[in-house]
């Protein structure tokens, strides 16, 4: 407005997002463009989409897990899977797992 240049966000907003919990129960806390959530196994979650990303190359996915995890991942056009393993690198629930994704829809 008033002469500005305009630019289209679209590209650059969240696509999807998931806060989870797979410490003791297995809960989706808050989430956005997420169908459902499959458990894996120990530490093991599949954010699955509930609208698909064109493909598995065409996003980024940010994963973040509480203090004492590190982060292993696998995308694909329908979900952004996160394993999340403890200090001895043992795979293991979190008790806060977070994933934002960017990129485009299908």
């Amino acid at each position: 407005e008033g002469g500005a240049a305009t630019t289209d966000v679209t590209q650059g907003l969240a696509k999807c997002f998931c806060h989870y919990t797979t410490a003791g129960t297995f809960v989706n806390n808050s989430s956005f463009n997420t169908a459902s959530l499959t458990d894996g196994g120990a530490g093991d979650c599949r954010v699955n989409f509930t609208n698909n990303m064109g493909s598995a190359d065409g996003y980024s996915a940010t994963r973040i897990a509480n203090a004492f995890h590190t982060l292993d991942s696998e995308d694909n056009a329908g979900y952004a899977k996160t394993i999340t393993y403890n200090s001895s690198h043992a795979a293991e629930d979190a008790s806060r797992t977070q994933v934002t994704v960017h990129g485009d829809l299908a």
